[in-house]
């Protein structure tokens, strides 16, 4: 083994076997300085990653001595390293045992199964090592190097005894790898951000790192856009008696007309009847002046119940999309942020939660369809979306569908091609021609709207609601 990289896993904090953790530190280090994190020291791989793994259950050295050094440092160096450990753990690894994205993180790990489990440590690094580091940079590690390292490792994956590794460092390499720690400060918490945590949880069934790039530029784009105005959510909601109701069973097979919950709102009919004993109390002494039933009142305070309703009269609306010829829109423009392709999807995805968080999400349901010439880039874009709205698809509120199924009543398509020159006014369809630097958007009315995509995609995801 190299002399410096022995030194690295002598100086870490972690209290763990040293030969045993040997191959296990060298394969995650292998993935993530091929990953391009190559500035993050192997101590820091040693023990962010044991951190991960470990969770609460980690075990610090603390100020006991790792290995048995006697024969390399003296009383005052040994102390200095100590001393370097103790604070290392107590700046960074209590920091990130306390940050609950980390503990989050160690969830997702335990319940990979083992022989994956290497695999979703090194890409949870990807993500913390740099928030670790903070933009201190050490010269890149040499990665052949440590692949050389890991065979020599597979061949004494059971050697605990530290002293072969003893005897190959220096005080030059040890001190060395104390500056490492030394230099490091504590991260800002959280160190992973929600949609790291995500796709860390779906590193399974998306493998292929540029898939999880298509995801994360999607997602991205979906979180850069702005909220939906009031005015389009009160809209929304004052239209729903002219969506059509479910009439498939009798209005008497379901409860309807009892309380099934209080609010604050209401009319004195359902008042809760505890609410009267606050008349007259706080006035018994002032005639005239107001209790406190009537404070409560003009505050809003007072408790009243509201009635259940049946569920045959819940609104539904079903958003229907297809995207058309995707492999013509895997294209990255100068005047565009992104793919095209990414801003159709980010439109649709972004438009499917806004009308969820809106009016339930049991009462929106999402039908979506891509299309082209090209089987396998269809195949890999209808994966990338089936992950996105797996949660969803497993609650049966959306489907990826062939374009065959889709209704054409109330369809929005996304094409490069113009709008068809029938006439779409009685199905109430919305095609978006994209491609450009500008789309234009072509209503079932006959209004056509152009739209800047760089910063007017909130148009585009409004006009989609409507159509739901």
């Amino acid at each position: 083994m190299a002399p410096e990289l022995a030194a690295l896993l002598l100086v870490a904090t972690v209290d763990e076997p040293v030969g045993r953790a040997l191959r296990r530190v060298l394969h995650w280090a292998t993935l993530v300085w091929g990953a391009g994190v190559d500035e993050a020291p192997l101590a820091l791989v040693h023990d962010v990653g044991f951190a991960l793994l470990r969770g609460h259950g980690l075990r610090l050295c603390g100020g006991r001595e790792r290995a048995r050094l006697d024969g390399i440092l003296d009383d005052e160096q040994r102390a200095r390293l100590r001393g370097t450990r103790l604070r290392f753990e107590d700046r960074v690894l209590t920091t990130l045992l306390r940050d609950p994205s980390v503990q989050a993180a160690h969830i997702v790990i335990a319940g990979t199964p083992a022989d994956g489990q290497d695999a979703v440590v090194a890409h949870a690094l990807t993500s913390v090592l740099p928030r670790v580091l903070a933009g201190r940079r050490w010269p890149a590690q040499q990665i052949g190097h440590l692949r050389a390292a890991v065979e020599s490792a597979d061949d004494n994956d059971d050697n605990d005894d530290v002293n072969a590794f003893v005897a190959a460092v220096d005080v030059g390499d040890l001190a060395a790898a104390a500056d490492v720690l030394d230099a490091v400060e504590a991260p800002v918490s959280p160190v992973l951000a929600p949609e790291a945590l995500w796709e860390l949880a779906r590193l399974d069934v998306v493998p292929s790192e540029a898939a999880r790039l298509a995801l994360r530029t999607v997602h991205k784009t979906m979180a850069a856009l702005p909220a939906p105005s009031s005015s389009l959510l009160s809209l929304l909601k004052d239209r729903r008696h002219e969506v059509t109701v479910e009439d498939d069973h009798a209005a008497d097979e379901f409860p309807a007309g009892g309380f099934d919950a209080m609010s604050t709102r209401g009319i004195l009919e359902n008042l809760v009847r505890s609410e009267v004993a606050y008349v007259g109390v706080g006035a018994e002494d002032s005639p005239g002046a107001p209790d406190l039933f009537d404070v409560r009142f003009v505050e809003g305070e007072l408790l009243y119940y509201t009635r259940d309703e049946s569920p045959l009269l819940q609104r539904r609306r079903q958003l229907t999309v297809l995207i058309e010829e995707v492999p013509r829109l895997r294209h990255k423009l100068v005047e565009l942020p992104t793919q095209t392709l990414v801003l159709c999807e980010a439109c649709v995805l972004r438009a499917f939660s806004d009308l969820q968080q809106a009016l339930g999400a049991s009462a929106v349901t999402l039908r979506l369809a891509v299309s082209g010439d090209d089987d396998d880039v269809v195949s890999e874009e209808r994966g990338v979306l089936a992950t996105s709205l797996m949660s969803e698809i497993a609650h049966r509120r959306a489907a990826i569908v062939v374009p065959s199924e889709l209704p054409t009543a109330g369809r929005v398509t996304f094409s490069p091609r113009p709008p068809p020159s029938v006439s779409t006014k009685r199905n109430r369809a919305l095609w978006v021609r994209v491609g450009g630097p500008t789309w234009t958007v072509t209503t079932s009315k006959g209004e056509v709207i152009e739209v800047e995509p760089r910063d007017g995609l909130r148009d585009v995801v409004d006009l989609l609601m409507l159509m739901a």
